[in-house]
């Protein structure tokens, strides 16, 4: 028997128990969006992050062609703000969601230094003034770890039907 076949498993083990770390941050994210915290959302963003939802497949760029949504952390938290209104205009009721996040994998080459590229899918329910709607898609995130754990450096969500008609979106992916 060599030295060479207990590091094996060692680092399986650890690549594993990295996965499990941010399937739960992940987990945690969709958990907080559809119980409607989003201040405490807009708390799992590092102050420099960006949001961005391209409107075309396989999108670039959100500087040359126009996003669904393209925001740093301030105008996430004026999202929040405004969702939180009592007066927001554009909804009689708050929409309720539902996420299932799933087939999340580490992509490597994904993340800057000190940072880990993350990818996912996601299927998400909204129900509000009695109409369903169903997005799906992929999302990439760039998760920087600090001392309190992971924090979202960067988070992109490639919906399926990104470059159809959706009307107006309130609930953040």
């Amino acid at each position: 028997m060599t030295g060479a076949a207990p590091e094996a498993p060692a680092a399986e083990l650890a690549a594993l128990l990295r996965l499990r770390e941010i399937e739960r941050f992940l987990f945690r994210e969709a958990r907080l969006l559809d119980e409607g915290r989003f201040e405490d959302w807009l708390e799992l963003f590092t102050e420099d992050a960006v949001y961005w939802v391209p409107a075309e497949p396989g999108q670039e760029s959100p500087l040359d062609r126009l996003s669904l949504f393209y925001e740093d952390k301030s105008l996430l938290a004026l999202r929040v703000r405004q969702i939180r209104h009592p007066r927001f205009h554009a909804r009689a009721a708050a929409p309720r969601t539902r996420r299932v996040v799933g087939n999340v994998t580490v992509d490597e080459d994904c993340g800057a230094a000190g940072e880990t590229g993350v990818r996912s899918s996601f299927v998400m329910v909204e129900h509000c003034d009695d109409r369903r709607r169903v997005f799906a898609g992929e999302t990439a995130h760039r998760l920087r770890r600090e001392e309190s754990g992971f924090r979202i450096a960067a988070k992109r969500v490639d919906l399926v039907d990104c470059d159809g008609t959706h009307g107006f979106i309130s609930a953040p992916f």
